[in-house]
């Protein structure tokens, strides 16, 4: 289990054994929000509108290696927390892999891993590990989790500094934008480069693969939107195609670049991140954060910025009844209306145009157990709440106060 915002090593004790350790979360959060905004920590996390919420942050994580001397170990890592309706047993388990280190440099794994593509990737789901209650929501509430395949990592030094190379093969689920259930990428192939010297710790990834989304729920609208796109209407059968697009009615690829910074020096303790995901007609965003802390004896407080943006613009309403009546009948034209309407509305809504800033302190009041006290600003912009759920296409205000217990055992 990776500790303290220090990266999982993958590497096997030597020693043949068991080993048992664990992590956990109680949190409580105030959420002050538009009536019926749900606010999540994440997109596989289910949504409530509820003013008092103690499941936004609140998890129990256990970990289990198992060592077979110096080159071979198995690991399991299981995590109890809120997730969505749509939530498989298997689901719990966010680590389940055979590790392989043939010398000091290598070690290849296999099975349910962690997607090494982000600065947090290890320890997101560990709050002890990290100055904040919670990873920015602005970058990491979209971001996929486990990797479902295998990687090869090398480390080697140069000079006083630790270099380390990583390729990542596989699939990984993602949370539901607008649809009911989640979608999954496929055909992963991910390289991450980072370097760490005195404190300092560089890295940058790059991510190619394959968007696939559950549209069980929506099929039949995709298929009307198929039928508008094929009639010999150019102003109706063009935007119908491009909602049909929108809503991820065809594949899509996308590439996830990523530039992480993180900087320990002395009292002061450094973060920031940038993301870019490019899946256009779905989606295009640029997210990224920074965080500062400040230790005075056993307290840190620390400031927080983070913001994303999506360049895909919003989709206007079509206006298709007038010219849809002479061809399908003033009722089959409302029929198509009242379709293009929801599915904009719905792809609107699943755009992510938000910022926030948060405020608070860390309290180390136990070796192994620390006290977080929070308070998040933020501002959703119109056409932009993918982050809440039952939320409307409307700019908004939200605050969040929050305090939680992390703790490693």
């Amino acid at each position: 289990m990776a500790a303290h915002g220090q990266p999982e090593t993958d590497r096997p004790s030597g020693a043949t054994g068991l080993r048992i350790s664990g992590f956990g979360s109680l949190g409580l959060s105030h959420v002050d929000a538009p009536a019926g905004w749900g606010y999540r920590r994440e997109l596989t996390q289910g949504g409530s509108d509820s003013s008092w919420r103690h499941d936004v942050d609140t998890r129990l994580g256990v970990q289990l290696n198992y060592s077979l001397g110096t080159q071979f170990e198995l690991v399991a890592q299981a995590i109890a927390r809120k997730r969505g309706s749509y939530t498989r047993d298997s689901d719990a388990l966010e680590w389940a892999y055979a590790a392989y280190r043939p010398n000091a440099d290598w070690t290849v794994r296999v099975g349910r891993v962690n997607l090494d593509a982000f600065l947090m990737a290890d320890y997101r789901n560990v709050g002890y590990g990290f100055t904040a209650a919670r990873p920015p929501v602005e970058l990491y509430a979209m971001l996929p989790t486990a990797l479902d395949g295998a990687d090869v990592a090398r480390s080697w030094f140069q000079g006083d500094a630790q270099w380390r190379a990583k390729l990542m093969l596989g699939t990984a689920q993602i949370g539901d934008f607008h649809t009911a259930t989640p979608g999954r990428v496929h055909d992963i192939v991910g390289f991450m480069l980072s370097r760490e010297e005195s404190g300092l710790l560089m890295r940058g990834s790059a991510s190619r693969t394959r968007i696939e989304l559950d549209l069980g729920g929506v099929q039949d609208a995709v298929d009307a939107l198929g039928q508008l796109g094929s009639l010999p209407i150019p102003a109706v059968a063009d935007q119908a195609l491009q909602l049909r697009e929108r809503l991820g009615g065809s594949d899509i690829w996308a590439t996830f670049l990523e530039l992480g910074l993180r900087y320990e020096l002395g009292d002061w303790q450094w973060s920031a991140e940038v993301v870019r995901i490019s899946a256009a007609p779905l989606v295009r965003q640029l997210s990224a954060y920074a965080t500062v802390g400040h230790r005075l004896g056993d307290w840190t407080p620390f400031v927080g910025y983070g913001r994303t943006r999506d360049a895909m613009p919003v989709t206007p309403t079509p206006a298709w009844q007038a010219v849809l009546a002479p061809v399908l009948g003033p009722a089959g034209a409302g029929q198509s209306q009242m379709l293009g309407a929801l599915i904009t509305d719905a792809v609107n809504r699943a755009r992510v145009q938000q910022s926030g800033w948060s405020v608070g302190t860390r309290w180390d009041f136990h070796p192994q157990a620390a006290l977080k006290l929070q308070w998040d600003r933020i501002r959703v912009d119109a056409g932009g709440p993918g982050l809440w759920t039952g939320a409307d296409g409307a700019a908004a205000k939200a605050h969040v106060a929050t305090a939680v217990v992390d703790f490693i055992f």
